[in-house]
């Protein structure tokens, strides 16, 4: 460290970095199984009454858009941030990266206790065999370690904790979990149900993580729509509403906000990791901790760079890289891809709330499940809204001012429907990231720099999404106002995945099928950065269940000895 200031004497059981999605459940697995776990987490706590859940724009001094500047000055990468939910972001200013000029990739990061669990989009879907075994499917790339059988039991757990709404369709390729009742769908997306069965692809309700019910003390959403804000009352699955009180509650769980970890300590006797070092954000002090198992759930590109930045005799290239591997095979879904349109039959109609959900209905991967596409591999899926929300943003492209504008926007009010593409992105080992020399954080700690593009297969996936939801779309009768032909940027819909990934073989993976490093016994790393292929499904739901499985296996072997 270059000023040793505090070391911690206490020595953990388990030392876990982060406290989001992977986390926290982490924290609640281990803790309940007896073990004594310190939980470091980079920001500060956030009391869900800090959260803008329930104010209308008129009470923010902005109303909700932020002061003039303010994203270009300290939260230019942060899209998602505005002026009712920022606090929830990084400052840019204060945690930079870098990447090359012609290959923008966009890092939405929350430093704050439970992490981006605090305004994510909620959707939890199971990945299948046609995404754990893909290579074995069609040739490309490498199949996981495990099977869909292997991890059905831990979706069961996690699903049955979290508490996931959705509907039961008996799908090869999307598996039926443990469903509290779905989301009522509203009559544009029943419409778009009947019009995507048309053309032979199905919809189906959102499986989200949000209740429809009480359950384990959270109560029901009651779909005031601002879930992105933040969710005061936990009706949305997110850390510190259930993972994190779970895991206080055994009485064995420390939490240190404010503690940013630079690097894990190595024991160069054993070549284990020790513990890892940590700056207190508000004090700026040094500090290492010690523990006996070392878990990071920092999100994937966040472990991978403590990884990269954790170099010593040992480890010259990074903690557990003897392979070379840390660091590659970066993916995110890709989405900006679909059709907006006005269903005239809906027009005019009085009102209803058809806020609150993250979307209304999901029409399922179709390519490449029985038959070959002539032009790429893989698939995509749609996720589709239709019906009023609080805020008519289409409006702004409307002409017109004043009571005939309204008229308008009252008009159009009850008929929008959406649809937008997410869609696999294809690993491959020149997507990665390195530590970037030049760079370095507001705490001294150096940055990562990130090469990542779209390849050729994503590309031809473009031409056929955006052809296939037009069609859709035209079958409700809608008149399309806008078609998304332009492809998101790596990154900008937050599933990054990836840079660590898991194997049967050490020489091209960083970490076993239970997420322990092959060269750090008593290492574990079980955010996405794990994942091995990115499927086309949202990643949640799978890091939660990859977490589960690898806590059982670390207490298992931590009571053996072999840790």
């Amino acid at each position: 460290m270059r000023n040793k200031e505090e070391a911690m004497a206490k020595v953990y059981d388990a030392i876990i970095v982060g406290s989001g999605a992977s986390g926290g459940m982490a924290a609640k697995e281990l803790t309940e199984k007896g073990l004594n776990v310190l939980v470091l987490e980079a920001g500060p706590r956030i009391d869900p009454k800090d959260f803008n859940s329930h104010k209308w724009p008129y009470e923010m001094m902005y109303r909700g858009f932020g002061k003039p500047g303010w994203r270009e000055k300290t939260q230019w990468n942060q899209y998602t941030a505005n002026e009712f939910n920022s606090h929830l972001y990084v400052k840019d200013t204060e945690h930079p990266y870098t990447y090359d000029k012609d290959k923008p990739f966009v890092w939405i990061r929350a430093r704050v206790v439970g992490g981006k669990t605090l305004h994510w989009g909620r959707l939890s879907w199971r990945l299948s065999n046609y995404d754990f075994k893909a290579r074995t499917h069609d040739g490309y790339g490498d199949d996981w370690p495990i099977s869909y059988e292997d991890l059905a039991p831990y979706y069961d757990r996690a699903e049955e904790f979290i508490g996931v709404s959705g509907s039961y369709e008996k799908l090869e390729h999307l598996p039926d979990g443990k469903f509290l009742p779905p989301m009522a769908l509203t009559c544009g997306e029943q419409m778009l149900k009947k019009a995507a069965a048309k053309f032979g692809r199905i919809g189906i309700p959102m499986r989200e993580a949000q209740l429809t019910r009480p359950h384990k003390g959270r109560p029901a959403c009651h779909y005031c729509g601002h879930c992105g804000n933040g969710c005061d009352i936990g009706a949305m699955f997110n850390s510190i509403a259930s993972t994190l009180p779970a895991a206080a509650k055994t009485g064995r769980m420390e939490l240190r906000p404010n503690s940013i970890v630079s690097h894990i300590i190595v024991d160069h006797n054993t070549g284990k990791a020790a513990g890892v070092a940590f700056i207190d954000r508000e004090t700026r002090k040094d500090t290492e901790v010690f523990g006996k198992i070392i878990v990071l759930g920092a999100s994937a590109l966040e472990s991978t760079r403590i990884m990269l930045n954790s170099k010593s005799a040992i480890y010259p290239n990074g903690i557990a890289n003897s392979s070379g591997v840390l660091g590659h095979y970066l993916m995110d879904h890709w989405g900006g891809i679909g059709a907006m349109g006005f269903i005239p039959i809906l027009m005019g109609r009085e009102a209803t709330n058809d806020d609150g959900k993250a979307s209304g209905i999901y029409i399922t991967r179709f390519r490449n499940l029985k038959e070959r596409h002539p032009k790429f591999i893989r698939g995509y899926g749609f996720e589709c809204s239709a019906g009023a929300r609080m805020f008519p943003g289409y409006a702004k492209g409307f002409e017109g001012f004043g009571v005939e504008f309204k008229k308008r926007v009252r008009r159009y009010y009850t008929a929008p429907v959406w649809m937008t593409t997410r869609a696999e992105m294809l690993a491959r080992f020149d997507n990665y990231v390195e530590i970037d020399p030049n760079v370095k954080d507001a705490w001294g700690i150096p940055v990562i720099k990130i090469h990542c593009t779209h390849g050729d297969n994503e590309r031809e996936m473009v031409k056929d999404a955006a052809e296939t939801s037009e069609e859709i779309l035209r079958a409700t009768g809608a008149e399309i106002v806008d078609r998304g032909g332009r492809i998101t940027a790596p990154g900008a819909i937050i599933h990054e995945m990836g840079t660590c990934r898991m194997g049967d073989d050490p020489r091209t993976s960083v970490l076993n099928k239970f997420n322990q490093a092959h060269d750090v016994k008593n290492l574990f790393v079980v955010d996405a950065s794990s994942f091995v292929s990115s499927a086309c499904q949202n990643p949640t739901l799978t890091i939660l269940a990859l977490t589960i499985r690898a806590c059982d296996y670390i207490v298992e072997e931590y009571k053996r000895g072999n840790l």
